[in-house]
């Protein structure tokens, strides 16, 4: 029974979303003369703009996950009268009150109007059931290809599903340099001063920061004296962030164009059998605690050097640590150093809905709140908003190169993230690649090649051609 009624309300869903679709089949009907050129001549005609964004502030909510009354959520409002006056429409925003927007589904499943465009971090529910309005069809209002202004082709893939784009996120707004990667180490550097240990950002610096000096130098951050006991390295999450600072990628390209799933590539064998000699080698200076168990720990004192994203350094370690650093994973033997390439797991993004009313317009909307605020618009800005967070300009250099070598792991679509997270508790306890790719690589190459392969021909617009 359970599973019949899955199926009828699949299948009401599908409907509702096909109705959906036909009703917005590119009619539009607004005076749009004023795009790529005056934009002082553009008359909306009094359309109504329904923003519905997820609720990513922790606390009392906040205006695309800006906390309320803070500089930046006074700019968006600014920017909103700026829209409203000059563009002839209003524009309100609702808020969910989750992280993932549930109270919209069973609306767009049954075929109702709900809003224009979301805001969301991970747009995967809604474009993967067609939720979404596809942006290939809207190119004059938003050109996704401007890296400058969207980000790189890493950051545009977390809106690609089948081939198609569905959304793209702020770039260009303070503080959203940062994507959801667990693929830096925070570093206690009160511990590194008092012990007289070696920065970890000067081997960054030094070019030393690879597999084979890691191996080397990390018995030597462990602490234990007497009235500290600290372990030299927590890894908290996955090894994804390891292999591809092996030069991992998703796919592989054959000569003649074939496209191939590539878990079991050289790159992520490598990785696996150098995390599983590293983790048994110094298995008593290591720690495998989770976040919530590894952030006690390193607030205390008791880890010098533990795996986290860069906002959760923000979120859960600037207010109560009065210096710490942030450094890249080490760079393996086919990886570019100074390249720190990650993979991140999502993103604050803009999607227009696919039975929104006004769709064209609900397009200029979202490129012109993507534009840079005042006083904001350089990388140089960018940097001195986030400098308050940070205690080196060095850390500075480091997060914003970063964000511009992120790749989304297909979290939730595809289990790339969950393999290199499973394979985190496999290699602690010795286990080799052949192992753990033997029970794993066939599942995870045929999510790759379900969810990754079709998006590589849309991806390779954003290449640069060889000179």
């Amino acid at each position: 029974m359970r599973k019949i009624i899955a199926f009828l309300l699949l299948a009401v869903m599908a409907f509702g979303i096909c109705s959906c679709a036909q009703t917005t089949e590119e009619e539009f009907l607004l005076d749009l003369n004023g795009m790529n050129g005056d934009s002082s001549t553009i008359d909306l005609d009094g359309y109504e703009c329904s923003i519905m964004q997820a609720d990513l502030v922790e606390g009392d909510g906040g205006l695309f996950s800006y906390p309320d009354s803070t500089l930046m959520a006074d700019m968006i409002l600014e920017r909103f009268d700026e829209i409203e006056e000059g563009w002839n429409c209003t524009i309100k925003v609702e808020n969910d009150g989750s992280d993932r927007l549930n109270s919209l589904l069973p609306i767009l499943a049954s075929g109702s109007y709900a809003h224009e465009f979301i805001y969301v971090s991970n747009p995967m529910n809604f474009a993967s059931v067609g939720m979404l309005y596809p942006l290939s069809v809207m190119t004059d209002q938003i050109d996704y290809t401007n890296s400058e202004k969207y980000g790189s082709s890493g950051i545009i893939e977390q809106g690609v599903f089948n081939g198609e784009l569905y959304a793209v996120s702020p770039v260009l707004w303070p503080g959203k340099q940062m994507v959801t990667s667990y693929g830096v180490f925070a570093v206690n550097e009160n511990l590194v001063m008092r012990y007289g240990k070696t920065d970890p950002r000067d081997y960054v610096e030094n070019g030393e920061w690879t597999w084979d000096n890691f191996g080397e130098i990390i018995p030597q951050y462990e602490i234990d004296d007497g009235s500290v006991k600290a372990k030299a390295l927590n890894i908290s999450w996955s090894l994804i962030d390891f292999a591809m600072m092996n030069g991992m990628d998703y796919i592989k390209v054959e000569e003649d164009g074939t496209v191939l799933p590539a878990i079991d590539s050289k790159a992520v064998a490598d990785t696996l059998d150098w995390c599983s000699d590293l983790f048994t080698t110094h298995s008593d200076c290591i720690s495998f605690d989770d976040h919530w168990g590894m952030l006690p720990k390193f607030l205390n004192d008791e880890i010098v050097i533990t795996q986290t994203a860069v906002d959760h350094i923000i979120r859960f370690m600037s207010y109560d640590m009065d210096n710490y650093g942030v450094v890249p994973m080490p760079c393996g033997p086919n990886g570019t150093y100074g390249e720190w390439a990650n993979a991140y797991a999502e993103y604050v993004c803009f999607g227009i809905l696919v039975n929104a009313k006004q769709p064209e317009a609900a397009a200029m909307i979202i490129d012109r709140l993507c534009d840079p605020f005042e006083g904001y618009e350089t990388k140089g800005d960018l940097k001195d908003y986030l400098s308050e967070y940070f205690f080196d300009d060095r850390d500075l250099d480091f997060v914003m190169n970063y964000f511009e070598n992120s790749r989304w792991n297909y979290w939730p679509s595809a289990p790339i993230y969950d393999f290199f997270s499973s394979a985190k508790g496999e290699t602690s306890r010795g286990r080799s690649s052949a192992e753990i790719l033997s029970k794993n690589a066939e599942r995870v190459n045929l999510a790759i090649e379900e969810y990754v392969v079709p998006n590589y021909e849309f991806m390779k617009q954003f290449e640069t051609p060889e000179s």
